[in-house]
């Protein structure tokens, strides 16, 4: 494959980074003060995305957190959170990537190709915990480069 081709930053491995995952009792209260029957029954989902360049090692990681609190109305209540880091090489020194690319790696490209491992832990988690959470659907690469455009 020419050289050309290939995407400056090559993804090389994913680890997950660290986790938290936490059932709540029906008898606890909520972070908010409000008792356990007043919550909404859908979860609230969170993301977080830090990027960190590491110029002596032409490499660079992408965390990308989850903060998943629950209830589903069919399922126990529950807190997750997790970070996956994804490892990336540089295919050249980091400061030969044009800002252009970068901008685009940080807006698109790097949650493009992070996400569907953060869809993999997140269901590996909640179908072990035998909850029934949706799978996360999957991202519109094109729809988040033309926001990022705009």
């Amino acid at each position: 494959m020419e050289g050309n081709t290939l995407y400056p930053l090559q993804l090389l491995d994913v680890r997950l980074y660290e986790a938290d995952i936490k059932r709540i009792d029906s008898d606890d209260v909520r972070d908010d003060g409000e008792p356990d029957d007043v919550q909404a029954p859908t979860p609230h989902l969170g993301v977080q995305v830090k990027i960190l360049r590491h110029d002596e090692s032409r490499s660079a990681s992408v965390r990308v957190t989850l903060e998943v609190d629950g209830p589903n109305h069919e399922s126990p209540d529950f807190r997750l959170s997790f970070t996956i880091e994804g490892c990336f090489e540089a295919q050249v020194a980091l400061d030969e990537i044009d800002e252009a690319t970068w901008e685009e790696f940080e807006n698109t490209s790097a949650m493009a190709l992070m996400w569907p491992y953060a869809r993999e832990v997140l269901q590996s988690f909640t179908r072990r915990m035998r909850v029934d959470l949706p799978v996360l659907p999957t991202l519109n690469r094109l729809a988040m480069r033309g926001a990022d455009e705009s």
